[in-house]
This record gives C-alpha cells, structure tokens and sequence, in this order.
C-alpha cells in the first residue's frame, strides 16, 4: 500500500456521485457498467496495489465453477467492452478458447481478466485502506490512509472473511491456516503430518495440491469432513435457476425460518465439489497403489467428522469426534488447513455509523447489513445519504448473492437505484420454474399472486 506524502495529502478532500469500496468483482462490474453513464462520478477505493481475487488459492488445475459468460457484465450488457469474451478478443485467444470449451476456464484466467478490466478502468485508487466512514451533514465522509472523500452514495462491496474455528484462532499461524493464504508464501512440508478440514471445493483443491507433492512428499496427509461424504456439486439446469434473478426476488419475502431452511438444502449448489476435481483426486489415489515412494506414507479420508479441539504445540492433538456416533479420537498433527469457508462481518470502517444501521444475524455466524430489493442499507439518516452491500446479504437475497452469478445482475440493480431510473433491464428472466406458482388456472396461489412481481431491482 503507497504511503501518503504528507499531511496536506491527508487533509485534501475529493467529491464523487459514488464511493465504492473495494475492487473485487461485485465493485469492478459496478463501474465497468457505470462507464457509458457520463452524468455518474464513480470511485473505487482498494487497499491492495493491484486486484486481488482469491490469489492465495489458485493452485494449479482449478476451474471456475460458474461460466465465464456470468462475468462483470455480460448478462446485463452483452455490448459491453468489458466482457469476458473482449478480453479473450483482445488477447487473441478467443479461437483456442472456443476450440478448448468455455466450460474449462480456470481461476487463474478469470483473474487476469478481472486485472484487465481494472487497467482499463480509469477510477480505481489502489493502495488506499478505508478507515472511517462517517456522517457529516448530508453526505459520507470516508477517511483513507492517504485523504478524504466525500459522497452521497457509498457501496461496500468487500467481500466476505475467512471464518476460523474457535479451537484455531490462538494457533501459531504457520502451522494452523486458513486455505484462503496457502499460496501467500512459500511453504515446505516435507515429513509433516498435515490435516485439511473442510469438504467443499477449497479443502478438494488443496487435498489434491498437497497429494501431489506441491509441498513436499508429506508424512502424512488426512483430509476432514463433516458431510457424509465427499459429495459433488449440484449442477443441473434446475438447480442453476437458483441463480436467477426472479429466484433472488421470490427467496427475498420469505420468512427467516425459510431462508436459512431453504440456504442449508442448496449447499450443494455452492459448495459441492467440480466432478473434475473429485475424478483427479480419485485417479490420484488409485494411482498412488502403484507407486508409493513419490506419495504420502500415510493418506486418509474422514467422513461425518468433525476438528472441535486442538491442544499441545506442533506437534498438535487434534480433537476428531464422528457425528454419528459420537466417538471422539485425537489426531496426531504438525499442520492444520482450514477449509472453513467465510463469513460475512460488518467492516470496523463502519463504526462511527454503526449505530444507524440493522444488522441480522445469519447462519454460520455470519452478520449481514440489512439491506432492501435493492441492495441498499436500511439507514437512519439523512435521505439523501445512501449506503448500498455488494456480496453480503446471502441470508436475505439468496444462494447466489455471494456467488459471481448474478453479479451483473446486481450491480445494475445498485446502478438503477441510484440513478432513479432504469439504466439497464433488470427484470425476471425466462426460466422453466414458477417460484410463485402463478398462473395455473385452479391455483388457490393465482387468487393471492396472479403473476410474478417485477424483478426485485427495478425502479418502480
């Protein structure tokens, strides 16, 4: 992060219709579809020096496990000079790429395609770190690292934190880490006696990396899971219209007790694992009865197990208890990789306004903003100051709000509500599902809900 100059620097004030905060894809589509709309001041805020997607996790042979026409802008504006498709135009690989399948892209391309958008961007401030957003009068005033700002409109687009167990936050954090910074440094394992606990699409692509040898030929390597297997993503065409945008609409009335009922059967949805990645790690397995000498000495799989203590210094115990049948082992270990996913928290840059704003709490820990159809914070200021959540209200919109799918979608909701009129068509896509079960002759529903409402972030 570049350092200001000089206190002058700190003290000088800029003004923008929108202060975006972030560059992570929810805010990159924010001002990619922002840049056609020349009555619309836009800056985005980011601490880092350059994009940062997910770069401490992208191993070698991961794939995107969404398609890369769900990208910053596509399904709002298939015009657009940002789409996935200019950047493989532009880079003259857009013939091998149709030639190989779009089905295969890998994180690592939809990275550099993100950083491509961004270097075209003209309003990205990189290396600037939000301390504060406060209320003075009738607009934001956010205090960096290095000025001020001023807006009426701020966007949090953030992302969510990696969540780590209770039983991990006072590890030493070289030898018990999140999966989200295994590439963060160099990291040499050999003769290690390694658990990776988690069972979605990060702790798979980090068992496989380390089965491999990425790290050393291991002493050991086990892998923990609390589902009942190691269960693949959930991709069928039915299944993906949960992430359309009227699913988002419908899922947004219901009750609490009915979101977190309906979040916990999509798990699969989102957190399964690639087909392909389960393939090579069964391949990797199988292969590795034929040659032992190149593999661990010692490679196991635990299934309905959950890690609920560790005690001792490396080498740990860690505690394993098989939901089950309750019995409870202890696991000898020198390193532990948490594939625990994330949470959503509200930004401690938030807090001089924390008190003006609701927050509810969602499963897993989580603690979501609470936000309207149109993404925008319920807000106890003045009218003309508003706040809008990119990437944080899965709990209140849906499966897909944490998930690239919708992006597009949701970042031209933002831009219509803000504008107060309709820049881009956000309304109900054609799907095969009713979600409302209207429209059938008969339907007691039709007496209450004749049709489907326009989509949840149009302006009315």
């Amino acid at each position: 992060m570049a350092p200001c100059r000089d206190d002058a620097t700190l003290a000088h004030s800029d003004s923008h219709d929108v202060i975006a905060i972030g560059a992570g894809p929810a805010n990159l589509s924010l001002a990619a579809l922002s840049a056609p709309i020349p009555e619309l001041s836009l800056r985005i805020l980011e601490r880092s020096g350059s994009v940062n997607w997910h770069s401490g996790l992208l191993v070698g042979g991961a794939v995107m496990q969404t398609s890369p026409l769900k990208d910053l802008v596509t399904p709002a504006d298939p015009t657009s000079a940002y789409s996935f498709l200019a950047y493989l135009h532009e880079k003259r690989r857009l013939y091998q790429a149709i030639a190989r399948g779009l089905e295969h892209v890998s994180r690592r391309e939809f990275g550099d395609y993100l950083r491509w958008v961004a270097e075209k961007l003209a309003n990205i401030q990189f290396g600037e770190q939000v301390v504060a957003v406060e209320l003075r009068g009738k607009s934001f005033n956010i205090t960096t690292s290095c000025r001020q700002y001023q807006t009426p409109t701020a966007v949090l687009g953030v992302g969510r934190m990696p969540f780590i167990p209770d039983w991990g936050r006072n590890a030493p954090p070289n030898e018990v880490f999140h999966a989200s910074t295994l590439l963060a440094q160099r990291r040499e394992l050999s003769s290690k006696r390694v658990v990776v606990v988690g069972g979605g699409q990060s702790g798979a692509e980090v068992f496989l990396h380390l089965l491999r040898g990425a790290c050393g030929a291991l002493r050991s390597l086990t892998w923990a899971t609390r589902r009942a297997n190691i269960l693949a993503l959930e991709d069928s065409p039915f299944v993906n219209e949960w992430f359309f945008p009227q699913y988002g609409g419908w899922f947004f009335e219901q009750g609490k007790a009915a979101r977190k009922h309906l979040l916990e059967r999509q798990l699969l949805a989102s957190d399964g694992v690639n087909p392909s990645t389960l393939r090579a790690i069964y391949n990797a397995l199988y292969n590795r009865e034929l040659d032992q000498g190149s593999h661990p000495a010692h490679v196991g799989i635990r299934v309905d197990t959950t890690a609920y203590k560790l005690s001792g210094a490396s080498p740990f115990l860690l505690g394993l208890r098989q939901q089950m049948t309750g019995i409870c082992s202890e696991h000898v270990t020198d390193i532990v990789v948490l594939a625990t996913g994330y949470r959503t928290e509200v930004p401690s840059f938030l807090e001089p306004i924390a008190n003006r704003l609701m927050v509810v709490s969602a499963p897993g820990g989580s603690q979501e903003i609470v936000v309207g159809k149109d993404f925008s914070a319920r807000f106890d200021g003045p009218e003309e100051c508003r706040l809008y959540v990119q990437n944080g209200a899965r709990f209140q919109h849906g499966i897909a709000d944490t998930n690239l799918s919708l992006t597009p979608w949701r970042a031209s909701a933002v831009l219509n509500s803000i504008l107060g009129r309709i820049a881009y068509d956000c309304g109900p896509a054609r799907g095969a599902v009713d979600w409302y079960c209207s429209g059938f002759e008969g339907s007691r529903s039709s007496e209450k809900k004749s049709a489907a409402p326009p989509g949840p972030a149009c302006v009315d």
